[in-house]
């Protein structure tokens, strides 16, 4: 600790008096800033001089007033008082006048040039010095005091010195400038208004002003102007040795103390007793160059000491020095302040620019806001506070502490401090033993913060700090939430990570962004990361393991808000991971490859892992997350493919290594994992190495292979590999089934002949359908509706919602001419668009649990057809179409993945038929025959997961059925009417060809059809709307041979119009 005073004993003056501690003689030690008790007071206020007289200036009355100046009225009134003033009367008011011109008083035991005391009567005994005198004592005999001005009330009445000008020097060991004391109830003042004070001598132990009281009443000592220089212990000092207060301020003016040898105090304040002692600079100036203290105030007893700077300057130039200092002996507060923009500069070795000290049972409070600036050495501050009953230490925004000399910005020694920063600090904040709290609010700490033993409180919410947080032994706890936090900084929790010794050290992390690694962390029990971004880096982190002593959990702690990275490819967490947050091992080129290695327990809380993999076979390049321990708890894992085209896989890719025991459960795929054509799912256990425990990403269903059936007699044979079925992602579906919808669309715009211009009636009773003047054009137009359900051989299918709708106009009908042959042809041209809404599955994904529906396509088409029909005399006709098309399919699976596919081709179809009349009946059969073709040329496109490449898909349909039909005969005369005709259809198709396979990524997957032949049966009818327009439409089910792999039905509705 700073020893900056001490008191000694005055063998001459038979008392204890301040002396510096460079000082040899017997000693007390004392505080830095604390001055003896029993200062002077038997030099001070000793006996008359041999060598006074009384009443020089003239006899005065009780409560009288007397003024010296020199004047020679009355006789003795004349100058120089070579042997000093000296008043006893009671309640006198003694005044001297600069008329009284140079006062100079020769050595003598003591020295007192000017004194108004005595022992009688309880006014107020007072002395100004007013004008331009000049008073000087000499030295006294046997080191004896020299006293400038002295008022001395031993009753119970004041006693009061004003220098509002003049001059006065006082020489000797212990000279004094101004002496007030009173020894009852009166109140003691010191005011200095205006003027010079200076104290010279070879001891040093003098004081410039003095003011004391011995009993209750209170010592006052103010400059409010002027000048004191000396080369004693003080320059201001008030002291209470009864129970009094004791205040000493400077309001204007300066001190100067010039020995560098002693005790150079500026003001002080002191109090033995239950009084407050207060120091306190309003504006001035203070220089000492001694070891004393700027701004003191002391309490000896039981009452508080209160320095204050709220104006002015303060430099301490000596070495052990305090510029604003506060000494407590008992149960009061010590309580430094300094206000903003203002300086307190102590730079002498071991000096101090702020100090508070609670050295008996009570607290210390410390308030910068301004400039404090430390010496050097170890025991030297910008603020230093001691005390076993703690306190508190604010630094403001506005203040700058500068421990740039020693190192030290703050220094505590002892009992438990509350520090609050948001200044500029250069130095360490060291506060050492006792349960300390550090809050780091703002502005900057060029330094590190060492709590010492016990178990502190940090918490830094605001500002920088460059040297970072040492906890050291006891259980320390740390938040940091400062946005300047950036992980360079060490947080040190003090001596283990283990819960053995007692200590559990905790450290949470809040809304920052970090660097770290095991260097930058070390010895936290606990660490918690709270709406934080950690980026692991450097040497292994080392955090607890199991439970601390009252069973509560240790380890690193990952948030729901918070996350950690990886900064380096390899990084190993000791000790217990508890994820609720984000485990991010990617890095940031996308590499796979990165592995997290916990050497502990891993439990997730619903936390997530996200994994960079290359999706392909067993071998396939990944991220790891590697558990020497026990997993518990859920986590999802959210895999990024890295470049990977997908593989149909065995064991599966590891991604999760548990040496220890784990469930299933405690690791599941947060969203799917598909690559080329192959989705991915976290398996428990690998398929083929025997590790029961760890997890695996496989395209295989989760269902387990066969066992092999053992030889009798032989050994067990171990089980071959048996790829199982490959997991196909959703949209596969879509991608291999969408041809197969868009051709039921194409081929349903090719049509047949009745379902695309209705009955060309022929027959002979209608007269072949024609009017007395046969037409020349004709116009149709029709819509269609189907609903299909198709399952594929292997493991996709379909629900399909068509519409689609088609007009058409005859562009040439040609006549036979024969009047009997009633033969023609019809040649035209239509266009077309159609729609569809098809819903795929995937059979193998339901039967694994994992839903049959795979997603969904809608498909445009636009159509550019012409056509060509013959008809013969007899009915029977041949039909050709030839149509062009232009498709686009757009893709959406389960999981939202889209995209959109193009393409464009044709189709043909050959028709032919004829119609028979059974009998002389209204009936007819008709035989028909029909092939179509169609083709379609699909650009490539790419999704989200991966690239489908082009194809060309082809069919080739055949179809064999018949009509029967009833036409209800015209009978009237004029023969214009039609007739109705209503019909019934059966038809067998067949589908030469199976859908084109379709290679996504590097992987070809193709569909078969379950059953390629299926029958339809239909209803359908013509009715004649007028002599020139029919409607006509039908219906259809359809169903596969053999079983319900296809099944559907459609309708129809068209007009046709001839003129």
């Amino acid at each position: 600790m700073n020893k900056s005073f001490r008191s000694i004993w005055s063998e001459a003056l038979g008392a204890w008096v301040a002396a510096s501690e460079v000082c040899s003689a017997r000693g007390k030690k004392s505080s830095s800033v604390t001055i003896g008790a029993a200062l002077l007071a038997a030099a001070a206020f000793g006996g008359a001089s041999s060598a006074w007289a009384a009443n020089e200036c003239g006899a005065v009355a009780a409560g009288g007033t007397v003024t010296c100046n020199g004047d020679g009225t009355p006789a003795t009134d004349a100058a120089p008082y070579a042997s000093g003033i000296f008043y006893s009367t009671p309640d006198v008011r003694l005044a001297v006048d600069g008329t009284a011109g140079t006062l100079t008083v020769q050595p003598a035991t003591p020295v007192i040039a000017v004194a108004n005391r005595g022992g009688a009567g309880v006014g107020t005994r007072e002395v100004q010095i007013n004008g331009d005198v000049r008073i000087t004592t000499m030295a006294g005999t046997a080191g004896g005091p020299t006293i400038g001005a002295q008022a001395y009330q031993q009753q119970g009445g004041n006693a009061l010195v004003v220098q509002n000008g003049g001059t006065i020097t006082a020489n000797g060991q212990n000279a004094f400038g101004i002496a007030v004391r009173t020894d009852g109830s009166g109140t003691a003042t010191g005011i200095q208004n205006g003027g010079s004070i200076s104290t010279n001598g070879t001891g040093g132990n003098g004081v410039a002003m003095l003011v004391e009281t011995y009993s209750t009443g209170a010592a006052i000592a103010t400059q409010n102007g002027g000048s004191i220089t000396t080369n004693g212990s003080h320059a201001v000092y008030a002291l209470a040795r009864g129970n009094g207060s004791a205040t000493a301020t400077q309001t204007g003016g300066s001190i100067t103390g010039l020995s560098t040898t002693f005790t150079n105090a500026g003001i002080v304040a002191q109090t033995l007793g239950s009084g407050d002692a207060r120091a306190a600079q309003s504006g001035g100036t203070i220089v000492t160059n001694g070891s004393g203290g700027a701004i003191s105030a002391v309490a000896s007893g039981s009452g508080n000491a209160t320095a204050e700077q709220s104006g002015g300057s303060v430099t301490a130039n000596g070495s052990s020095a305090t510029g604003i200092g506060a000494v407590t002996d008992g149960a009061g507060t010590a309580t430094a302040v300094q206000a903003a923009g203002l300086t307190a500069s102590a730079t002498g070795a071991g000096s101090n620019g702020i100090a508070a000290y609670a050295r008996g049972t009570g607290r210390y409070a410390v308030s910068a806001a301004g400039l404090a600036i430390g010496g050097s050495g170890s025991t030297a501050a910008a603020v230093h506070t001691s005390g076993a009953g703690g306190g508190t230490i604010d630094i403001a925004s506005t203040a700058v502490l500068d421990g740039s000399r020693s190192g030290i910005a703050v220094l505590d020694e002892a009992g438990a401090v509350a520090v609050t920063t948001s200044g500029t600090l250069t130095g360490d904040i060291l506060t050492n033993a006792g349960a300390d709290s550090i809050n780091l609010i703002g502005g900057s700490v060029q330094g590190k913060v060492d709590a010492g033993a016990d178990n502190d409180i940090f918490t830094w919410t605001g500002g920088t700090l460059a040297g970072g947080f040492y906890g050291q032994n006891g259980s320390d706890t740390a938040l940091v939430a400062a946005p300047a936090y950036n992980g360079s900084q060490v947080l040190d929790g003090g001596d283990d990570v283990s819960a053995a010794d007692g200590w559990v050290d905790k450290l949470t992390l809040q809304g920052v962004t970090a660097t770290a690694g095991g260097a930058q962390l070390p010895n936290w029990e606990s660490i918690t990361l709270d709406n934080t971004r950690l980026t692991l880096a450097g040497s292994p982190l080392t955090v607890g393991a199991g439970v601390d002593g009252t069973g509560a959990p240790m380890g690193l702690f990952i948030q729901p808000t918070s996350s950690v990275f990886m900064g380096q490819p390899a990084f190993t967490v000791t000790g217990d991971v508890h994820n609720a947050g984000l485990i991010d091992l990617r890095s940031a080129a996308g590499v796979p490859g990165n592995a997290l290695t916990v050497n502990g327990n891993y439990a997730g809380t619903n936390g997530l892992l996200r994994i960079n993999t290359a999706l392909g076979g067993d071998a396939s390049a990944t991220d790891k997350l590697v558990v020497n321990g026990n997993t518990s708890g859920t986590t999802r894992v959210l895999v990024t493919n890295a470049g990977g085209a997908g593989a149909a896989t065995i064991n599966g890719i590891q991604v999760v290594q548990v040496s220890g025991t784990s469930s299933e459960g405690n690791f599941t795929l947060a969203s799917p994992v598909q690559a080329g054509a192959y989705e991915y799912g976290l398996h428990r256990g690998g398929r083929t190495d025997g590790d029961a425990n760890s997890f695996y990403l496989g395209s295989f269903y989760n269902t387990p292979a066969p066992a092999p059936v053992p030889v009798p007699g032989a050994p067990a044979p171990a089980p071959a590999p048996i790829p199982a079925p490959e997991v196909l992602r959703p949209a596969v579906a879509g991608y291999v089934m969408g041809q197969v919808a868009t051709q039921e669309l194409a081929l349903g715009l090719l049509g047949t002949l009745h379902q695309r211009v209705g009955e060309q009636q022929t027959l002979k009773w209608d007269h072949c359908g024609c009017d007395d003047k046969a037409p020349a054009d004709q116009a149709w137009m029709r819509l269609h509706a189907q609903r299909l359900d198709l399952d594929g051989k292997r493991q996709f299918g379909f629900e399909q919602e068509l519409q689609y709708f088609q007009i058409g106009k005859d562009l040439a009908i040609r006549y036979s001419g024969d009047a009997g042959d009633k033969s023609r042809s019809h040649t035209g041209i239509s266009v077309g668009y159609g729609r569809t809404n098809t819903n795929f599955n995937d059979r193998r994904r339901g039967d694994a649990g994992m839903g049959y529906d795979t997603g969904k396509m809608k498909g445009q088409m636009l159509t550019l057809g012409a056509y060509h029909t013959r008809y013969a005399d007899n009915g029977s006709y041949f039909d050709l179409v030839g149509q062009l098309h232009a498709v686009q399919n757009k893709y959406t699976d389960k999981y939202g993945g889209e995209g959109t596919q193009k393409g464009a081709g044709g189709g043909l179809s050959v028709e032919v038929g004829r119609p028979w009349q059974i009998g002389e009946s209204q009936w007819l059969i008709e035989p028909q025959a029909q092939l179509s073709y169609q083709v379609t040329r699909y650009r490539g496109f790419a999704d989200n997961i991966s690239w489908v490449d082009g194809f060309t898909s082809q069919s080739l349909r055949g179809r064999l059925g018949a009509r029967l039909a009833w036409n209800d005969k015209a009978e009237r005369a004029d023969k214009l009417t039609r007739t109705n005709t209503f019909y019934v259809t059966a038809n067998v198709l067949h589908e030469f060809k199976d859908p084109k396979g379709v290679t996504i990524d590097a992987t070809t997957v193709s569909e078969q059809w379950a059953k390629q032949t299926w029958a339809e049966l239909g209803v359908g009818a013509q009715l004649p709307l007028s002599k020139a327009a029919y409607l006509y439409g039908g219906l259809q089910y359809q169903r596969s041979l053999g079983g319900k792999s296809r099944e559907g039905v459609s309708g129809q509705l068209g007009v046709r119009v001839a003129w």
